[in-house]
């Protein structure tokens, strides 16, 4: 029995020596869980023997208990490396096998799956595409493709929107000159003459003496004023070697008066002669000379003037009268403009000026803001150009044959230099248009004769120019706005009426017009009060710029189509409308998008009021590139056409919702409280992170998110009857229990922490102090051995 006693011994003592030679082989273990061996001692009895002083039959092993206390955690910065900070095991599945460990050094294979080293894969709960995760345990997987886009089909957002916030949107009053005289061709000399009266020949050197003296009176009377002005010369004194000279004394005397007349003397270079002419250019005045022959004596001066001698405002035979430069014929015109505080302010307008020059006076006073433009048809029928044609004094060699494309082509392309501001169109007749955008006249001339030009107002009869002495010229349209608060109280022709009239009577209908004034412009920061910038995408995943406009709306509690906290938010994605066409308009405006606007309102505590919002549906959106073509995607859907709230999912046009919920109109600065919307480009896999609760949160480039799904934990009811299989893996068997499964944190279920894994709970030193007393337990037992053979051999040896 001694023997078997001690061989007993030595098994234990050697199974001791195993276990902790395994626990001191696996000290650097992820995962693993130390053993120690369990021994229990033997008695050998019979049914009815034994008793109290029977001796042991030695010791056998009851149990490998392994230890499930918790590891050391061991940062990696890995973030697929996971430890569990409690209680549980991760689950695992190999070769259809489902296993449990607490070895947490996971990654991905080229599927994307999380697997162990093992190539085991880990188990969790899959997540929906809206991040909600299934509970239904299955392969955690990362897809490692690119992530695809997701069309915008909802933008939430809330704003707040500064009620102290002025109303920059007035109503001024708008009238344009629509008299019988504005854009109507006129014809005329293209260069201005002066009246001139013509002497003759006077022989030089002549001396003047109170013996030898000349006296007349040189009278101008002016066509317009009907004015008559003369002034009288006395020449007594003096001497004059050449008519040059003789002219400067003429000069001297009546510009040297306390009157003088508006009139000069020459002398022409050539022949000599002695001549008078008017000093206003293209004045068809009347020059008359009258001599005072009492107070003269016989000289060549006297005998000259003595010949052209006639009464005052008789052109003589040689009179030769002013002509000017042909106008836009228009006649001055005064307005008396009264503003907010009463005070009235007249302006008239010159006879002839340019739309421009009166636009730019206009544009001078208070309250008063204008705009010019002129316009002229060439009829392409009857052009021809001999190569000298000219628009506003510019040469155009164009032929005009076989259509007027080169003619037109010609102009623009003068455009923004020596024709600035002039373009030209050919219209559906063939003949072309030429638009001053500024407002000058235009005038058309020819500098040989030969060719021929035929040109038409908006009014009157087209006049024609075909010499290179006459020209045609039309004027433009003047558009005046009176801001509010100010208006015309008179309107009259100015006296005495020359020219065509400007305006009309101010009294008939629809001479003013109501108009906005600051009305919204997006290209102007001006005309609203707030803008922010939001990225949609469309279905190819491209992302657009979406900008809204606040405007604040007037309030007057006497017009009942007006209430108090109104807002109105206007859209438009990368610069362009995107509101749903208008059908009353012709076509093709009534196909084309216009501006998409959305009413406000907010109650008196400053939150929105929904009841009387409107509903926001961007619903005629074409999705297009930096090159202005559409890229492709899903096009809009327009109301008429059945777009509405709410947008199916998946969507099948362009259409997105805005939502303001939550609102606000408070007295503080604007302000982005909440945005958000749910499109997204096409994005590739950034990075993982995996909350304590075992939630893997996938992070794309192109800045979005998504949880992809849950670590799954596992527990028994008795961990220390599991199977180890090896890897640092366990198998459920009957004594464990069944498997507990939950989520991370859940019952008691430990959490996970990311980016480490637990260590072995081997303990070196300990370890070490066991192997010493297996060596010794080893050594004894084998002693034991020993002397029982000693005692053995001495019976033996008895003889």
């Amino acid at each position: 029995m001694s023997f078997n006693t001690a061989l007993s011994g030595i098994r234990a003592a050697n199974t001791d020596l195993q276990v902790t030679g395994n626990n001191i082989a696996n000290a650097s273990t992820i995962g693993f869980k130390s053993s120690r061996a369990e021994f229990g001692d033997v008695y050998t009895s019979t049914l009815l023997g034994g008793g109290s002083n029977t001796a042991g039959s030695g010791v056998t092993l009851q149990n490998i208990r392994q230890q499930f206390t918790q590891g050391n955690l061991k940062f990696t910065q890995n973030e697929l490396d996971l430890s569990i900070n409690g209680e549980g095991f991760f689950i695992v599945e190999k070769n259809g096998e489902r296993l449990y460990t607490r070895a947490g050094t996971f990654g991905l294979d080229k599927d994307g799956n999380i697997v162990n080293g093992t190539g085991a894969l880990l188990q969790g709960f899959s997540a929906d595409p809206d991040g909600n995760v299934s509970g239904v345990l299955g392969d955690l997987r990362v897809d490692v493709t690119s992530q695809e886009p997701r069309q915008t089909t909802a933008v939430n957002a809330s704003f707040n929107l500064n009620a102290n916030e002025k109303v920059l949107e007035t109503t001024g009053q708008r009238f344009s000159t629509n008299g019988t005289g504005v854009n109507e061709a006129q014809r005329g000399a293209k260069t201005a003459t002066t009246s001139t009266l013509a002497v003759g020949a006077v022989a030089t050197p002549i001396t003047f003496s109170p013996t030898n003296r000349t006296s007349f009176t040189i009278s101008r009377l002016d066509p317009i004023t009907l004015a008559m002005t003369d002034v009288d010369i006395v020449l007594s004194s003096g001497s004059a070697s050449s008519p040059t000279a003789l002219a400067n004394l003429i000069n001297s005397a009546n510009f040297d008066s306390a009157s003088p007349v508006n009139v000069e003397a020459y002398a022409d270079p050539v022949t000599g002669q002695i001549g008078f002419r008017d000093l206003a250019t293209g004045v068809a005045s009347i020059v008359t000379l009258t001599i005072d022959a009492a107070n003269s004596d016989a000289n060549a001066l006297t005998t000259a003037v003595s010949a052209v001698s006639t009464a005052a405002g008789t052109p003589a035979a040689s009179h030769t009268t002013g002509i000017p430069q042909v106008t836009n014929n228009y006649g001055s015109h005064t307005l008396v403009i009264r503003g907010p505080n009463g005070t009235d302010v007249t302006y008239v307008s010159k006879y002839g000026a340019s739309a421009d020059k009166t636009a730019s006076e206009l544009n001078a006073l208070a309250g008063v803001s204008a705009t010019a433009r002129t316009d002229a048809t060439l009829l392409a029928s009857t052009f021809s150009n001999n190569g000298s044609f000219r628009i506003n004094g510019v040469n155009l060699t164009s032929t005009g044959l076989p259509d007027m494309t080169a003619l037109r082509d010609e102009i623009n392309a003068l455009s923004s230099s020596t024709l600035f501001g002039i373009s030209a169109s050919i219209d559906d007749a063939g003949n072309l248009s030429v638009v001053s955008a500024t407002g000058r006249d235009l005038e058309f001339t020819f500098d040989n004769a030969g060719g021929n030009a035929e040109i038409q107002g908006s009014q009157g009869i087209a006049q024609v120019v075909n010499d290179a002495v006459n020209g045609v010229r039309i004027g433009g349209q003047v558009t005046t706005t009176l801001q509010e608060g100010y208006s015309i109280v008179s309107s009259q022709p100015t006296t005495p009426v020359f020219g065509g009239s400007l305006f009309g009577s101010t009294n008939v209908p629809n001479f003013f017009t109501d108009v906005p004034i600051n009305a919204f412009n997006p290209a102007d920061q001006k005309t609203f009060n707030h803008a922010t910038n939001t990225t949609v995408y469309d279905s190819l995943g491209n992302a657009h710029v979406m900008r809204q406009y606040f405007v604040k709306e007037p309030y007057d509690p006497a017009d009942p189509t007006t209430s108090p906290n109104h807002w109105k938010m206007y859209v438009q994605i990368d610069g362009k409308n995107v509101g749903d066409p208008d059908p009353t308009l012709p076509s093709p405006q009534n196909t084309e998008p216009t501006m998409a606007s959305f009413n406000l309102h907010f109650a008196p505590d400053g939150t929105l009021d929904t009841s009387r919002t409107d509903s926001m549906l961007i619903s005629n959106w074409t999705p297009i590139g930096a090159d202005g073509q559409p890229l492709g995607g899903l096009g809009p859907l327009n109301v008429l056409q059945g777009g509405t709230i709410p947008v199916a999912e998946p969507p099948a046009s362009s259409n997105f919702q805005i939502d303001l919920a939550g609102s606000t109109q408070f007295g503080s600065a604007f302000g982005v409280e909440e945005l958000d919307q749910n499109g997204y480009a096409t994005g590739r896999l950034a990075g993982l992170d995996i909350s304590s609760t075992g939630i893997v949160f996938a992070r794309f480039t192109n800045g979005e998110a998504q949880v992809l799904g849950q670590v799954a934990l596992a527990n028994f009811s008795s961990v220390e009857g599991l199977k180890p299989t090896g890897d640092t893996m366990w198998a459920q068997t009957f004594e464990s229990g069944e498997a507990i499964v939950g989520a991370p944190g859940s019952a008691q279920l430990g959490n996970i922490t990311a980016g480490a894994v637990e260590e072995s709970n081997v303990d070196l030193s300990e370890q070490l102090v066991n192997l010493i007393i297996a060596q010794r337990n080893y050594q004894a037992n084998a002693k034991t051995i020993e002397t029982a053979n000693a005692t053995t051999q001495t019976i033996i040896n008895l003889r």
